[in-house]
Order: structure tokens, then C-alpha cells, then sequence
């Protein structure tokens, strides 16, 4: 990635969720991170979860919970990650570590990124960044 441009992604034509992490993706290549995966399913006889983003800068693996809403006025996005989706965060990246043990001796973080967008033409309003946001993996 040295010596490369990083170009913004387009946006268009894709769904409410999809072009969220999209633009977090490019978010932390453009940070230096290294995309490992996007979407990663963890499967036991069938689909238990899914992870919306890892990647890696240094020894540090990131697991990242993309939120996206057209508003938050029925609540801020980042309450969206409540107890429940933090305890099942925590164990999908525990069985990410398991299936993957070239990571196990690698520092860990649960980051939450909160995308708010326009609804009509998926323009980003904003974005937050919550790196650590859960801790105890």
C-alpha cells in the first residue's frame, strides 16, 4: 500500500449496511490497517455469527462492529451495541482466534464504528470511531 493513493469508495448503489462498512473499511486502510477480512461467518453445523470487519495494524488484531442508521433518533448509535451484542462480539472473536492461531500470542480490540448517512443518496454524514470500545475478550 506504500506509495499508493487510497481512493474513496463509491457508495452507490449499495445498501445501508453494505456501504457503511465499506466507508469504515477504507477508514482504517487509510489509518495504516491491513484488511484481513469483511463478513467473516464462523460456522458450527450452521451459521452462529458473523464479524463485520478484521484487520491488523502491528501485532494488534481489530475486530470491528460497523452500526448504520439514516438517524438516531430513536437512539445514538453506538447504544445499539448492547450488553448482548458485546458478550456475542466477544465470543466471535474468541472462535476468530480459535480457527485462526497465528493470532493467539497478538493483542486484541473490539472497536464500534457508528456510520450516520443520508437515506437518499448514501452520502456520509458521520462517522465515530470508538477503538477499545469492549474490553475483557
Amino acid at each position: 500500500m506504500f506509495g499508493k493513493t487510497l481512493v474513496p469508495p463509491s457508495l452507490t448503489g449499495l445498501n445501508l449496511g453494505e456501504a457503511g462498512e465499506e466507508w469504515v473499511a477504507y477508514l482504517y486502510q487509510k489509518q495504516g490497517h491491513e484488511i484481513i477480512a469483511r463478513n467473516y461467518e464462523i460456522f458450527w453445523k450452521k451459521k452462529i455469527g458473523e464479524i463485520d470487519i478484521i484487520c491488523r495494524k502491528a501485532e494488534t488484531i481489530i475486530i470491528v462492529e460497523v452500526k448504520t442508521r439514516t438517524s438516531e433518533h430513536f437512539m445514538p448509535l453506538e447504544d445499539a451495541v448492547n450488553f448482548r451484542k458485546q458478550s456475542y462480539l466477544r465470543r466471535m472473536t474468541k472462535l476468530f482466534l480459535q480457527a485462526n492461531p497465528q493470532y493467539e500470542d497478538w493483542n486484541v480490540q473490539i472497536d464500534i464504528a457508528t456510520v450516520l448517512m443520508d437515506g437518499i443518496d448514501n452520502s456520509v454524514k458521520a462517522v465515530k470511531l470508538i477503538e477499545n470500545a469492549i474490553e475483557d475478550v
